[in-house]
């Protein structure tokens, strides 16, 4: 597994084991008296100082064990001590499972159906028959008729629009903006609106332009890099929808 790579792993592995068995819980009943109760076997001193030494180990190697391995009321090491077990079978079986998953890729995936519904509803027809260059411009004229349909703008269209919708001038008389009202810090707001204006210029420069311009021999696209430009076009259809129309009063 690639979070061992590069590690020592049988001195972790023998670190680990080391902790297990000298925190080995001893229950503290004596005589008629009976408690639930454990210490560990190496005195609660040396306890400390092992968990010290086992704590970067596992905030390294096992970043989610404070969620994982539950306190224990009854011993005080019981949560350290069940991370440092699960770590060392990991460790213990990491080749093997490595060898098991060869070639599997956990990073996640894009989901052509979870993009945003004009987008995909737009695109999908071109698509499944393999026409990818087709299917990111279809996608493309989708988000202008959307941003068209919310301004009421049919005057203007694409950078033009995007330009105008996202101004930093206020609304005028049949020329309203686009804004994120919804953001409280100003500062933060202002940013974002300038941000959707220069990503929707862009989105229609570099994306819809070239697929709409050039032959499809001079603009073939790969099923990545056709996702990649239907995923940046989703997420300007998001910003589109979401934000709030502002009119001249």
């Amino acid at each position: 597994m690639a979070v061992f790579d590069g590690v020592d792993v049988e001195g972790i592995a023998a670190e680990l084991g080391s902790y297990i068995e000298e925190t080995t819980p001893q229950n503290l009943s004596q005589g008629v008296y009976f408690t639930t109760q454990s210490a560990p076997t190496c005195g609660r001193a040396r306890a400390i100082e092992l968990t010290e030494r086992v704590r970067p180990i596992l905030d390294a190697l096992y970043p989610r064990w404070k969620d994982e391995n539950t306190e224990d009321e009854d011993f005080e090491f019981g949560a350290v001590r069940d991370a440092c077990q699960r770590l060392r079978a990991q460790i213990a079986s990491h080749e093997t499972i490595g060898q098991m998953l060869a070639g599997h890729d956990a990073s996640p995936r894009l989901s052509a159906n979870q993009l945003h519904s004009q987008v995909w509803s737009a695109a999908s027809a071109q698509w499944s028959t393999g026409h990818r260059h087709e299917a990111v411009l279809a996608a493309a004229k989708a988000v202008n008729s959307m941003s068209q349909a919310k301004l009421g703008r049919r005057d203007l269209s694409e950078v033009n629009l995007i330009q105008e919708a996202f101004s930093s001038g206020g609304p005028a008389a049949g020329r309203p903006r686009l804004r994120f009202p919804m953001i409280e810090d100003e500062k933060t707001r202002e940013s974002m609106t300038q941000g959707a204006l220069s990503f929707g210029v862009r989105c229609f420069q570099a994306i819809r332009n070239p697929v709409g311009h050039l032959p499809n021999e001079e603009h073939e696209l790969s099923e990545q890099e056709a996702l990649e430009r239907l995923a940046a076009l989703s997420l300007l259809a998001r910003w589109i929808e979401q934000a709030e129309l502002e009119a001249a009063p």
